[in-house]
């Protein structure tokens, strides 16, 4: 959609720029064709009577009376209509041009009886007709040309969006195996030591532990793919209702914070007391605070600070709201952050399995803009300007 908007406006724009670059050229070509190319082709082909036309546009005006008048007193006679009146009509066009043309006219009549001096004449038409034509010929010309090469651009930006794509779909399900892999491998292992009677007994409810927590992680990988491909499945739509923003996030910050107390960080809550009323998906939106907030806890040290907020620059409707999830961890380095919602990216190549599916940014992004809300990561220095607190060295900020 984003191209085509991008491709329409090229031709627009281009087609204005070359309309008018065209329009002062035509100016400049009839001035020089009125003052000089005309006189020189009437002397050229000894047609000397005619310099008090003046100018081409009045030179074609006569060709076509003439040729019209020709055409209407062969045609009109056949259907027993007389063409008096045109011809009355067409003469009074040169009339009011003046008597230089009407001398013209009569010079030209007498002209078109001496074959030779009759093609002369049509000669001097034709190529004045051409000089006066060129500019809108090589207008389009290079429109057509300029307009082909960025056709040529999209399509090769198509053929590398398309690869790009096609390269992160194969590093997706490399994910998705290694993500499965290595928790399933784990559980193999403890299952055939349990089943082979080599794990002694006081370790078998370790052992059981280990398989369960393993699971647990595979059943988070499928489920979060799941909603993932499920947000992108046609036919899916979110369900919007009227809901208190301000008590959804709430309910996430109490909802997350026995796992915030066991990270050993802090939270700050600042939500206004009074509500504010949005149209909203509450189970997917409610997914996406959960998201946010749970990427602070798992991708920073222990002990950091957490800031959820929300703002409002208008106290009576719901317009200019932001949410922001903060933290005083570390900044994440720029090569990180240009990936970051992308599926199944980490910012760690090893892939521990406990640092998360590289799904819930991804997932948390796609449903903003599904409600037409943007996500997006700020660090200092501009985290700054939202005076969260000096100590908040990043935020995702949701803009509605």
């Amino acid at each position: 959609m984003n191209t085509e908007k991008q491709f329409r406006g090229f031709i627009l724009t281009r087609f204005f720029i070359i309309l008018i670059l065209t329009s002062i050229v035509e100016f400049a070509v009839v001035l020089l064709t009125n003052a000089y190319i005309v006189p020189a082709l009437i002397r050229s082909f000894e047609l000397d009577s005619l310099l008090n036309v003046g100018s081409a546009d009045k030179l074609f005006l006569i060709a076509f009376v003439l040729l019209t008048s020709s055409l209407v007193n062969r045609i009109l006679p056949f259907f027993r209509i007389s063409p008096d009146g045109i011809n009355a009509y067409l003469n009074s066009l040169l009339s009011d041009q003046g008597n230089g043309v009407v001398e013209a006219t009569r010079t030209i009549k007498e002209l078109t009886h001496d074959p030779k001096s009759a093609v002369l004449l049509i000669l001097a038409i034709a190529v004045t007709a051409i000089i006066l034509i060129t500019p809108y010929v090589i207008a389009g010309i290079i429109f057509s040309i300029s307009v082909a090469h960025e056709i040529r651009v999209i399509e090769r930006e198509k053929e590398t969006a398309r690869r790009k794509e096609e390269k992160r779909r194969y590093l997706m399900i490399s994910n998705i195996v290694h993500d499965l892999k290595t928790p399933m491998t784990t559980v193999y292992g403890y299952a055939k030591a349990l089943n082979d009677g080599i794990v002694p007994e006081e370790k078998h409810a370790e052992y059981h532990e280990a398989i369960m927590a393993k699971t647990d992680r595979m059943n988070e990988v499928v489920a979060l793919l799941l909603d993932y491909v499920k947000l992108d499945s046609e036919g899916f739509t979110i369900k919007k209702t009227n809901i208190d923003l301000c008590e959804l996030v709430r309910s996430c910050c109490a909802f997350s914070f026995t796992d915030i107390e066991a990270a050993g960080d802090e939270i700050d809550v600042e939500i206004p007391e009074k509500p504010i009323f949005i149209k909203a998906d509450n189970l997917q939106f409610t997914r996406v605070i959960n998201n946010l907030i749970t990427n602070a806890i798992r991708h920073n040290p222990s002990g950091i600070k957490i800031k959820v907020a929300v703002t409002s620059e208008s106290e009576l409707s719901a317009e200019d709201v932001r949410i922001f999830v903060a933290d005083s961890g570390d900044a994440i380095p720029d090569e990180v952050k240009e990936h970051i919602f992308e599926p199944f990216f980490t910012g760690d190549e090893s892939r521990a399995s406990d640092g998360g599916t590289g799904l819930g940014l991804p997932l948390s992004n796609r449903i903003c803009e599904m409600h037409g809300y943007k996500l997006r990561l700020v660090q200092n220095p501009e985290v700054n300007r939202y005076h969260l607190g000096e100590e908040y060295k990043k935020a995702f900020v949701i803009s509605m």
